[in-house]
């Protein structure tokens, strides 16, 4: 593999296309054309071409245009005859068979140890491409299960540029030095198929994985299809500002759930250890809880059922003991009104009795009203009939009387129209009249205006002699405030200038007193504001020094909980420092002061480095005595060298690449502190920026001599490669919030406030005696203001006395004018003969206006005695018709007293039969509401015994058979009387518990026949499958000289609680133990781990598996041992894929023919893969340009 780094001139490339291949068009199915120009070098262990110049692969046209089918077996003969001399340059060939075993369509594989001699290549590297072309015809996909990975393509991707590579079906070893891009590829597989970046152990974030410098990324995996399908093509598209994603399937734009539900529909689990156990998470694995590896181990592996049927039991199981639970309540309940039921028997038979004895006399009552009601009916009966009598007497004298009720209707009905005819008269006259009285009224308007005017004439001598009467008294009036005017009045108002003068001196003086004051007064206010700012600060400041003693307290506590030794040493120092040579300095995170983001030096120092104590050299180099404690202590030797060593450049290089400056500067600690953080952590190296990482030139950085540097976003540092040209390999991890420097504290902040309040405590000391002063001179002068103020008052008084003088011409001055401006407007009035002349006008005027109305009003009085006439005519023949109806009503009247009497004969027998029906009724509604009321038992009695009223007895009898019953029930014992709704209301609530304790118990009776059923189908299953995990876990375990098992681990009635425990022992003395994250070491964890991955990989039902990384930290024997069991695992013929990323190789490891060696190289020797002249398959071109640009002489 090759690839690009972020600068230009480092690349790192897998696999590289023609320049027909549209590199636009991630959705191109890459496996549709047999003849597809793809060329990719992998390196594996099978092959040996040692000597091999592969520049046709190169060639940039189809070697078969016109589709000859003997193209190929004549160039086959050519290679043949030709094994000892060099390809042809011009030759023309096309990769695109299958070795048959291991290489997929269209690779060249060849040993990492490539050897080259000078005559060309070999005969071995010739028959290795023989076989090449003699497999063409074989299925390029005929051992890939459905869903494996066929192809990956990144672009912009982690520390890709661009890259393309096909991995195999069975085992692939993916290896390179660290940083060249390993675990990129896990990344990339993983986000590619769109599970979530958490998934990786890193950054949440998406835009973490962008390439530094781009600004978006894309990611493309081609997955295996089902039989008789084609491969599916995944396409992602990613940036770094919104991470927003474009998807696509097939060249189909889709969306990440569609591509979830394909990837699900496959069996993929990137997010399950088991199966996917990336660099980042191989620790996490032995933290899982039982539980968990339960979960991942049936998801991975066994029967695909095992889970569901894990499911169902804890579901149903906590189910069971919520039922469980709630029935045991419910039993309690039940029990309990049992109790209450058979306490309340005995009370209820007596109650009963009691009932028996008032349902009996509720009978006896509706018996009676029954025969009463009967009585009441034979009442009706005999009223009926007498007023059926009465009535037909009363119709007969009413027939004899019919004729001359017709003839009295008849005048009734000439007598009406007579009275209508005169009433239509009599509305015309009062009509007529009205009209009148509205004309008289119109003449009598007009007249009395005109009488008004006659007022008027005759009050206008009146008012001119009123007028003459007020002239004269306003010229007496003007004539009396002249005299006044003339008075002389010059020496009062002398008298009140100079008064008033002297009050405007007074009133100057108290100004200027007043304006002292108030210059004194604010003077002292300030004062007191002074003091009480001063008391303010001295508080304030109090209160920061409490705050920041309190801070290296916090900071101490923090540091015993995060180390227990830090603990210790600090309570030996405490008590023990006194003895020391030199001075210990507490560990960095307690004894410096950071000036700038804590979460910075928290990435910058690891732990050990912040719990290290920095003592000053001792001449003896003496160790601090103590017990089995974990220490890490640094001696430093402390001289301006250590204190202030040279930085890799100046502070504005730094800015000038938009970094702030060194971490060392941003520290504030002791010398020996500043020394030890400088060596160990190198932080004079260390360059700091609170910019965004991507507005940050890693490689200009780099050439500065900065190997690590702080963003506002992340960490970076940058490792020289230890191959090629020893380039640099930047590797970000982003920040966390601050743990160890989340407190701070500046002692000489704390100085300098306790010199502070020194300070503003003699301030104020020597400023309290002038205040004291100050108040003195503001009593005294509040005094003075006093009694100057009195003054003013008094001669204000004089003032206004003097005025008051004056004040009798001022008021004459007023008065002369106004009252001249009235004989002025009074003499301007119109003359008595102007007055008199206008009104007679007015008069003449109103005259002529009643004319009219008197003229319409005689009309009317015409009209009005037409009506008369008509009235009169009408009038007598109403009196004729009430005439004739009278005398009618007088023959009618003659017999009408006979008439009365049958009527009222009528009248009171059906009075007498209304009142016996009513009783009739009431008693019926008595009975019939009383019926309602009782039972459907007394209900039956009462119809049974009332059936034959003539076999009842008497019902003086029956009213003293009641009264008995009556009797007798007012002598019994009186029981509370909701005993029965009790018993009732307990009876009802214990069959309604009952009801609910079936029910449970037969639904917790089902539910557990349920687990039963599943548990008998779970636990065989389950335990077949751990027995066969265990089995290979064991064997494996034993081949590495250690000891192994896998066990289920079973909590009755608690299948949430079920687990699988690993367990394992590596020295021969050692029990088993269960494997967890802190018991073993890292390298015991890891051999564990991956042991167990490579048991499960036999029965997995994932299409594919990963680990990254899992050797670190074992010895040589137990990786040789755990590689060989890996291929011998992996690549067994119902095997499925299989990624191993490593960053190490031992030598003489097994190899199997099906496995397939992917080696990542990268250095600037490597070719861009996209120029269609530098393509990356043409080794001897690689190792040219290689050669040329170190400048090593080829042997």
């Amino acid at each position: 593999m090759n690839g690009r780094f972020p600068t230009a001139s480092l690349r790192r490339r897998i696999e590289s296309d023609d320049e027909d291949e549209n590199e636009d068009s991630p959705q191109e199915d890459l496996s549709s054309s047999p003849f597809k120009r793809r060329k990719t070098i992998e390196v594996e262990d099978s092959q040996d071409l040692g000597d091999s110049d592969l520049d046709d692969l190169n060639s940039d046209e189809d070697p078969n245009p016109d589709g000859d089918p003997n193209l190929y077996e004549d160039s086959l003969a050519d290679l043949k005859s030709d094994a000892n001399g060099s390809l042809a340059e011009n030759d023309q060939m096309e990769v695109d068979g299958e070795e048959a075993e291991d290489a997929p369509r269209g690779t060249v594989a060849f040993r990492p140890e490539y050897e080259r001699d000078n005559d060309g290549p070999s005969v071995v590297g010739l028959m290795n491409l023989i076989k090449i072309f003699t497999n063409q015809s074989a299925r390029i996909d005929c051992s890939y299960v459905p869903g494996s990975v066929v192809r990956i393509k990144m672009t912009n991707f982690m520390t890709y540029d661009y890259v393309e590579f096909r991995p195999g079906p069975h085992l692939n070893m993916i290896l390179g030095p660290n940083g060249t891009g390993k675990s990129s590829i896990a990344a990339a597989i993983a986000i590619g198929l769109g599970f979530a970046p958490k998934v990786m152990g890193r950054s949440n974030e998406l835009k973490a994985y962008v390439k530094q410098g781009a600004d978006q990324a894309e990611v493309e995996i081609e997955l295996k299809g089902k039989k008789g399908k084609r491969n599916t093509v995944i396409w992602r598209k990613f940036n770094r500002i919104d991470e927003k994603s474009e998807w696509k399937k097939n060249r189909s734009s889709c969306t990440r759930r569609e591509v979830l539900d394909h990837v699900q529909n496959y069996g993929i689990q990137a997010n399950n250890l088991c199966s996917f156990l990336p660099q980042d998470k191989v620790a996490e694995f032995a933290k899982m809880a039982p539980e968990v590896v339960l979960t991942e181990t049936m998801r991975a592996a066994g029967d695909p059922r095992l889970t569901k049927w894990h499911e169902n039991l804890v579901e149903k199981g906590a189910k069971s003991k919520e039922i469980a639970s709630t029935l045991e309540g419910h039993i309690t309940q039940r029990d309990g009104l049992q109790t209450r039921v058979d306490g309340l028997a005995p009370d209820v038979e007596h109650v009963q009795e009691r009932e028996a004895r008032e349902m009996e006399a509720e009978i006896l009552r509706h018996v009676v009203a029954m025969v009463q009601h009967e009585q009441l009916k034979t009442k009706v009966e005999a009223a009926r009939r007498e007023t059926k009598t009465a009535q037909e007497r009363m119709k007969k004298l009413q027939a004899r009387r019919q004729p001359l009720k017709h003839l009295k209707e008849h005048w009734e009905k000439k007598a009406h129209k007579d009275d209508a005819k005169v009433d239509s008269i009599e509305g015309k006259y009062k009509e007529g009249m009205k009209d009148i009285r509205s004309k008289h009224n119109q003449a009598t308007n007009i007249g009395d205006k005109s009488s008004q005017v006659d007022m008027q004439l005759d009050r206008l001598k009146t008012n001119f002699s009123r007028r003459r009467d007020e002239k004269k008294s306003l010229q007496d009036k003007i004539a009396r405030c002249q005299e006044i005017l003339d008075e002389p009045r010059e020496e009062v108002e002398t008298e009140v200038r100079t008064k008033q003068k002297e009050r405007a001196e007074m009133t100057a003086r108290y100004r200027r007193k007043e304006n002292d004051l108030e210059a004194v007064k604010d003077e002292y206010n300030d004062n007191k504001r002074m003091f009480a700012d001063l008391n303010k600060e001295l508080e304030d400041v109090t209160r920061k020094q409490k705050i920041l003693e309190n801070i290296e307290v916090q900071k101490e506590n923090a540091a015993r909980e995060l180390d227990p030794s830090i603990g210790w040493l600090l309570d030996w120092l405490q008590h023990n420092g006194h003895t020391l040579e030199s001075a210990v300095y507490k560990p960095a995170m307690i004894s410096t002061f950071i000036c700038t983001s804590q979460a910075d030096f928290d990435k910058l120092l690891s732990f050990s480095g912040k719990a290290t104590y920095p003592p000053s050299m001792t001449p003896d180099g003496r160790r601090i005595p103590g017990g089995t404690v974990r220490l890490n202590l640094s001696f430093e030797v402390v001289n301006e060298a250590t204190v202030n060593p040279q930085r890799p450049c100046s502070s504005e290089q730094l800015r000038k690449l938009g970094l702030d400056g060194f971490a060392i500067d941003y520290v504030e600690a002791e010398p020996a502190v500043i020394a030890y953080l400088c060596n160990k952590a190198n932080l004079h190296k260390t360059a700091l920026s609170q910019k965004p990482s991507h507005s940050i030139n890693g490689d200009a950085v780099t050439a500065l001599g900065v190997t690590r540097w702080a963003t506002r976003d992340d960490v970076t540092t940058s490792t020289q490669s230890a191959y090629g040209k020893r380039q640099y390999v930047h590797r970000t991890l982003l920040k966390q919030p601050a743990r160890a420097f989340n407190l701070a504290v500046d002692r000489d902040a704390v100085k300098r406030i306790v010199e502070e309040i020194a300070r503003k405590k003699k301030t104020k000391f020597d400023r309290e005696h002038p205040h004291s002063a100050l108040k003195a001179r503001l009593d005294q002068g509040e005094d003075d203001l006093r009694d100057l103020k009195s003054s003013v008052g008094n001669l204000e008084n004089e003032i206004k006395a003097l005025q008051n003088k004056a004040k009798r011409w001022q008021t004459a001055v007023t008065d002369i004018e106004a009252t001249k401006l009235k004989l002025r407007k009074l003499e301007a009035q119109p003359s008595q003969e102007e007055e008199r002349a206008k009104l007679k006008a007015e008069k003449l005027k109103y005259a002529k206006a009643r004319l009219r109305p008197l003229d319409q009003w005689l009309s009317s009085c015409e009209n009005v005695l037409g009506h008369c006439t008509d009235m009169i005519t009408a009038n007598f023949a109403q009196m004729q018709s009430s005439v004739n109806q009278q005398a009618i009503s007088a023959r009618m009247n003659e017999g009408l007293e006979i008439l009365e009497t049958a009527k009222a004969e009528w009248d009171d027998a059906a009075a007498r039969l209304l009142v016996a029906e009513r009783n009739a009724a009431e008693k019926r509604e008595i009975i019939t509401t009383g019926m309602r009321e009782v039972s459907a038992d007394v209900r039956d009695e009462v119809r049974t015994r009332t059936g034959d009223p003539s076999a009842l007895p008497p019902l003086e009898e029956l009213q003293a058979q009641l009264q008995t019953l009556r009797a007798q029930l007012e002598l019994a014992v009186n029981i509370p009387g909701n005993v029965i709704a009790r018993y009732n209301d307990y009876k009802d609530k214990l069959e309604k518990a009952q009801e609910i304790v079936n029910k449970e118990e037969a639904e917790l009776n089902s539910i557990k026949r349920d687990m039963k059923q599943t548990l008998d189908m779970f636990d065989p299953a389950l335990e077949t499958l751990v027995q066969a995990v265990s089995k290979k876990f064991s064997a494996a375990f034993a081949r590495v000289k250690c000891t192994g098992e896998v066990r289920i681990r079973r909590v009755e009635g608690d299948f949430s609680a079920w687990g699988i425990e690993i367990l394992v022992s590596y020295r021969d003395e050692d029990n088993l133990a269960i494997l967890t994250g802190s018991h073993q070491s890292g390298g015991e964890r890891s051999l564990a781990t991956v042991t167990y991955l490579m048991s499960l990989s036999e029965m997995s039902r994932t299409p594919f598996s990963l680990v990254d990384e899992i050797n670190q930290g074992m010895d040589q024997r137990a990786e040789r041992a755990v590689h060989n069991q890996l291929v011998e695992v992996t690549c067994d013929a119902d095997a499925g894929q299989y990624f191993l990323i490593t960053p190490k190789l031992l030598t003489g490891l097994t190899y199997h023919p099906k496995m397939k060696v992917l080696i990542i190289n990268n250095g600037p020797h490597l070719p861009d893969s996209r120029k269609k002249d530098q393509r990356y398959g043409d080794l001897a071109a690689c190792l040219k340009t290689y050669q040329d640009r170190q400048a090593i002489a080829a042997n």
